[in-house]
């Protein structure tokens, strides 16, 4: 029969309970691999369009981490489900990676970095058929993909093998909390309510859905206003860590504590300078880089990139940045000293 047999409209796969349970043990390793590879390189797309790594934990709202299906869960669904020919192959989400961003703008961004990636994928056909049937619940517009691997390769050590499927689900953290209550309550067949109450929580689900979607649209809002706003600002401290990459050779975080409190303190000071500006100050100071090179070692002030721009405001605003200086005066007047600035009567 070829390793399956007919019944009825199915034709199943000939392998028992201990057979199917050896098979998917013996695979568990690669899947693991299999969805830390995935989460890889969706990490590392997302860090080279964001110019950061540290921008990608910012990104997404929980940590995104593989999960791998349980033995026993592995074969409870394939008991219900009663697959047509392998559950080793119909079953998509033995290991799985959930995304939770922040707006639904941004399951777009992930959802696309996932259709360009170096496997097969395709939108989970499971979820694509409750979304059909509960068009009013706000939790099923979040998107759910199957990727499979076309190829075998080597990754952490084990070789993953093709047609190895992982799934992928992206979701808003609003979507997530309404979808963890929904889940609990409503669809959860251990739970057996009276019909009267069954529906008082589909009402008050259907409430809660309509205030989700409507505190994304003010989630967008609020984003799109903070990032206008925010925008010269967060290019003048981009700069700043590139000047400071490029004199020290260390990597330098542009978004530390310190930089936000300087940007906010500043910001009316800051708006009219440009990166080039602040380019052509540090080119025109090369003495700079060598005295960067070794106060750094000296002071977590100086191993911050943002020095590089409270710099530029010193030398062009120096009582208006002292009056406001927001952390302790002596980091700044060390600072006045090393680009040679007198301190006199500004402290």
């Amino acid at each position: 029969m070829d390793g399956v047999e007919n019944s009825g409209a199915y034709r199943f796969y000939a392998m028992n309970e201990n057979e199917l349970k050896a098979a998917y043990e013996e695979r568990r390793p690669a899947l693991q691999k299999l969805g830390e590879w995935v989460t890889e390189v969706i990490c590392a797309e997302l860090a080279d369009q964001l110019g950061a790594s540290h921008a990608v934990e910012k990104f997404f709202q929980i940590p995104p981490k593989p999960r791998l299906k349980e033995t026993d869960s592995f074969l409870e669904k394939a008991l219900i489900r009663k697959p047509k020919t392998s559950p080793l192959v119909e079953i998509t989400d033995q290991v799985g990676v959930r995304f939770v961003v922040l707006l639904l703008e941004d399951i777009d961004r992930v959802g696309r970095i996932v259709q360009s990636g170096d496997w097969s994928w395709q939108k989970d056909r499971d979820h694509e058929q409750e979304r059909l049937e509960k068009p009013d619940y706000f939790a099923y517009q979040s998107d759910h993909y199957v990727v499979r691997t076309n190829k075998p390769f080597e990754y952490g050590g084990l070789t993953i093998p093709a047609d190895y499927s992982c799934e992928i689900q992206i979701r808003t953290i609003l979507q997530h909390a309404y979808a963890e209550m929904a889940h609990s309550s409503d669809y959860k067949p251990s739970i057996h309510l009276p019909e009267e109450d069954k529906k008082r929580v589909k009402r008050s689900l259907a409430k809660g859905s309509a205030l989700i979607e409507t505190t994304d649209e003010v989630f967008r809002e609020i984003k799109s206003r903070l990032h206008e706003y925010n925008e010269s600002i967060e290019a003048l401290l981009l700069a700043s860590s590139h000047i400071y990459r490029d004199m020290t050779g260390e990597e330098a975080n542009p978004e530390t504590a310190l930089a936000q409190i300087i940007g906010d303190t500043y910001r009316e000071l800051l708006k009219p300078i440009t990166p080039v500006q602040l380019n052509k100050w540090a080119g025109e100071r090369d003495w700079l880089w060598a005295v960067l090179a070794k106060k750094r070692y000296e002071s977590v002030f100086y191993r911050d990139p943002v020095v590089i721009l409270i710099g530029l405001l010193v030398t062009e605003n120096q009582m208006e940045v002292v009056r406001k200086w927001p952390v302790d005066g002596s980091y700044l007047e060390d600072l006045f000293v090393t680009l040679g600035i007198s301190t006199t009567g500004a402290f």
